[in-house]
């Protein structure tokens, strides 16, 4: 088998199996096991397969063909313009999330302009792969960053990322804010589970390759929001601020959420133009 005949082949397979984006995961798939880019891999066309990268390749697809995601496969995915390294014990970082960590850090830019000089402490809750903790400490040095999951496993991927891009966070284990309690915050940052039971279920079959706890945020998707929101006073600042993400239709629930604690509230879009984070302050 050479390239081309590998690019046709992988694609049929997965179309069969009805795999969203089937040339774009063969071709990625590939690849990588040349150790080339996407765009060069048509050059490679009539190199022969050896009979090892063969059969990398069709055990890959055929992982492929079951719905496990690309990501989990070929071990990494981009975030931030960072690469991760991710498995099936953490949530696959998302574009969408992006949204949070470039809010993030317009506010805190906004800030310095103004004067505010000093570190900054922040929390990253339910950090899994360490996307967000990362990505803040890598964009922001001046931020002192503590990301917090209940998975031990999480924490194990979230160090490892940390090492290999080079920031220092501190990683902490346990449930909801409970690493976090008795100091107080700059800023609390989240991406939470926030998808309904219902709409869980509904999912498509990739989703439930990752862990569930990352997505499943009660029967109405809500449940983290109240949770924090009753306890945030005790763990922020005089100035302290909450950066959330939440799904597009949760806007103003979650508003309702904070407003009812005595917080102000904003919206911001993501780039499609839907409720993506929320600022709590």
């Amino acid at each position: 088998m050479n390239v081309l005949e590998g690019m046709r082949w992988g694609e049929a397979q997965l179309l069969a199996e009805k795999i969203d984006n089937a040339r774009f995961d063969a071709d990625m798939l590939l690849a990588e096991i040349l150790k080339v880019s996407r765009d060069k891999l048509y050059f490679e066309r009539e190199r022969t397969l050896s009979k090892e990268e063969e059969r990398v390749f069709k055990n890959w697809i055929a992982r492929r063909s079951e719905h496990e995601p690309l990501q989990y496969i070929l071990k990494c995915q981009e975030f931030m313009g960072l690469t991760f390294y991710v498995d099936e014990g953490v949530l696959i970082p998302r574009a969408d999330s992006e949204t949070l960590v470039e809010t993030w850090l317009r506010i805190v830019r906004d800030e310095e302009q103004q004067g505010q000089e000093e570190k900054i402490k922040v929390a990253d809750l339910c950090t899994g792969s360490g996307a967000l903790a990362i990505s803040m400490a890598y964009y922001c040095p001046k931020a002192e960053v503590v990301g917090t999951d209940i998975s031990s496993r999480a924490l194990e991927v979230a160090r490892q990322n940390a090492v290999s891009i080079g920031v220092e966070v501190n990683w902490r284990e346990g449930d909801f804010v409970a690493p976090i309690r008795g100091e107080r915050w700059d800023w609390i940052i989240s991406n939470p589970p926030y998808v309904k039971k219902a709409d869980y279920l509904q999912c498509a079959p990739e989703i439930f390759r990752e862990p569930a706890i990352a997505f499943l945020g009660g029967q109405d998707g809500l449940e983290f929001y109240r949770r924090l929101a009753g306890e945030a006073r005790t763990l922020l600042k005089l100035d302290g601020k909450i950066l959330l993400e939440i799904g597009w239709d949760q806007g103003n629930d979650v508003c309702n959420i904070f407003q009812e604690q005595g917080f102000t509230t904003h919206v911001y879009p993501d780039l499609a133009g839907r409720d993506r984070v929320i600022l709590a302050r």
